[in-house]
């Protein structure tokens, strides 16, 4: 029997072999180690010299994070019903968990939560040929990220792990990503990657088996770390997570929240740490960060967390966030000054979307929202890519005036997203 793991195309995306497929890869590697009988495969539908057979496996998932790709997702796993009957199919991820009826309406099996236990036991069942595979299915016990292997990049291409286009700013060394957690104990209402609701760090050597891996096999010199907080704000968890990574003479950079201590940021430092991405998602007002319930809810101390990464030479990314609920009509003025004074190294821009999930979409009205487009393919959540002739996504409208005051028309958002990106292209500080 043959299990197809299948990577959507992620078309949002500027440059999506830039980014690597680590779910897919994650469940690819938990799927071959737990089932000999199985040839596991990955169908990188990046590639767009692949073309998709719904007969090349009886088994087919798909790890489905974005809600921008459900579409996708959805008419291929159809297909593979119409095409051939007999193949299971699985959808998880995030997008999943939210619209779980929707996404059971495309595919047999539907699973929520962690999962690795869960996909355990439904491909079993399924070679074994019993009858519970089919509908949603939820585990009570929570998988912990810790107790499971890391993902072997080994199903796909070299040239899709290993590019310099990670740390192409810092002399274009081999760079790859990885993720050393999973979940996260914020609640940012904008964002729904916070499942489970905790942070789950991996082990000293589950860290240091992963980078010496990539080191070895892809000659990896950089690490772009996508867990949700690479500096954990709690002291006991975050020294030996960073001496990890310090043991193994990489350069890596990360995303954090502008929160946690001095002295932890001056270890990351000296771990090889080079530039930071901070969610600061907004210079418009401390209330614009109270509605999103960002953890730092002071412009005034993100400022300070920027001037103590820069004390200890760490690079930084402000990552902004355009259309947020309570952004007021000064916000374009607002966040130039803002960089004109603060200087970030490099800047992320994106519009808002309520994505399936968040707070934002569960109640739009609380926070002022009129109305919600259905295309999924529009809730591309921070994708930090707004060409001059490009449309900005925003699948939303406001009504006129929100609890929070008067709002900003799509078109007024959209001006300012693009009025901000043309400042930073001539800035070069566009990321």
């Amino acid at each position: 029997m043959i299990c197809k793991v299948i990577i959507p195309s992620w078309s949002y995306w500027k440059n999506p072999m830039k980014l690597q497929p680590l779910w897919e890869l994650y469940y690819a590697t938990l799927i071959r180690q737990s089932f000999t009988s199985l040839e596991v495969k990955v169908e990188d539908l990046r590639d767009k010299k692949n073309i998709f057979d719904p007969e090349s496996a009886d088994i087919f998932l798909f790890w489905l994070m974005k809600s921008a790709d459900a579409d996708e997702v959805y008419e291929i796993s159809k297909k593979i019903k119409l095409q051939n009957s007999k193949a299971l199919t699985i959808i998880g991820g995030t997008h999943a968990d939210h619209m779980s009826a929707q996404t059971l309406e495309n595919c047999d099996c539907v699973l929520q939560g962690t999962a690795e236990d869960t996909l355990k036991e439904v491909i079993s069942n399924f070679i074994k040929k019993e009858e519970k595979t089919k509908g949603v299915i939820q585990k009570a016990k929570i998988n912990k990220f810790n107790e499971f292997d890391f993902p072997r990049r080994d199903f796909i291409e070299k040239e899709k792990i290993v590019n310099n286009l990670h740390f192409e700013k810092y002399g274009g060394v081999a760079g790859t990503g990885a993720y050393f957690s999973r979940g996260c104990s914020f609640s940012c209402r904008f964002c729904v990657y916070n499942n489970p609701p905790v942070f789950e760090y991996n082990s000293f050597e589950k860290i240091t088996n992963e980078i010496e891996y990539l080191k070895k096999k892809y000659g990896v010199e950089g690490i772009n770390l996508r867990d949700e907080v690479c500096i954990p704000v709690n002291k006991k968890v975050a020294v030996p997570y960073l001496e990890a990574i310090g043991k193994q003479d990489i350069i890596w950079r990360g995303q954090t929240v502008p929160l946690g201590s001095e002295e932890l940021l001056k270890i990351a430092s000296q771990t090889g740490l080079k530039e930071l991405a901070l969610g600061i998602e907004s210079v418009d007002s401390d209330m614009v960060l109270e509605i999103s319930n960002k953890p730092s809810k002071s412009i005034a101390n993100n400022i300070k967390y920027i001037e103590l990464c820069r004390k200890y030479g760490i690079k930084v990314k402000v990552c902004l966030i355009f259309g947020l609920p309570g952004e007021s009509k000064d916000v374009l003025k607002k966040t130039i000054d803002f960089l004109d004074s603060v200087k970030p190294d490099y800047v992320a821009v994106s519009g808002f979307a309520p994505v399936p999930g968040s707070p934002f979409y569960q109640n739009p009205k609380k926070y002022g929202i009129k109305h919600i487009y259905d295309d999924l393919s529009q809730h591309a959540h921070l994708l930090y890519r707004f060409d001059e002739d490009e449309d900005s996504g925003l699948p939303f409208e406001y009504e006129s005036t929100t609890p929070f005051g008067k709002s900003l028309s799509r078109d007024e958002i959209i001006f300012n997203i693009k009025e901000v990106q043309k400042y930073l292209r001539e800035r070069e500080m566009s990321y």
